[in-house]
């Protein structure tokens, strides 16, 4: 029997469910204390593909250090950029198509790294099969949300909850 790739959202949020301020940064993420690596080792085992959007990339892009998903294969969709550059290619059309092809390729998981925009679409399309959510220990009151008032009701299983210092880490499966 042939497994079927898994889409993984692997991504930290506050307490009330933002995943970076307003410009993209994640200052308030980093500066938590956390036991270990989080399980990030553990996901990178498991994957050999990342999506995510146009505006996580360019975040990704600017840190102070050589681009960490350089050895998988890079999906990003945007409406502004095209083609291809060095570590990725631009899509920019049907996300519930383009993600069901891609998991019907051979191949490991696929982690799907955000932003937040391309997380309500995901959530739209039903396309998100496992979350793992580390929670940190802070309410942001605003920034880019994970979450917004779209009417979708989707049921997950919870696998599996981690205190990690200061991190609540969790684990769901798609029922």
């Amino acid at each position: 029997m042939e497994k079927h790739r898994k889409i993984i959202l692997y991504i930290g949020t506050s307490i009330d469910g933002y995943i970076a301020n307003n410009d993209g940064t994640l200052e308030w993420l980093e500066t938590t204390e956390v036991e270990g690596d989080s399980g990030y080792n553990t996901l990178l085992e498991r994957i050999d593909t990342v999506v995510m959007g146009k505006g996580t990339y360019d975040v990704v892009r600017g840190f102070d250090m050589d681009y960490p998903y350089r050895t998988y294969k890079n999906y990003v969709f945007s409406k502004s950029a095209t083609g291809s550059d060095e570590y990725a290619t631009f899509i920019d059309g049907d996300i519930k198509a383009f993600i069901q092809e891609l998991k019907q390729q051979p191949g490991k998981d696929i982690w799907f790294i955000g932003g937040g925009n391309l997380a309500r679409e995901f959530f739209k399309e039903n396309l998100i099969d496992e979350f793992q959510l580390a929670i940190a220990p802070i309410v942001l009151g605003k920034g880019i949300s994970l979450y917004t008032g779209d009417d979708i009701t989707q049921k997950y299983t919870l696998t599996k909850v981690e205190k990690l210092s200061q991190l609540a880490m969790l684990h769901y499966v798609k029922k």
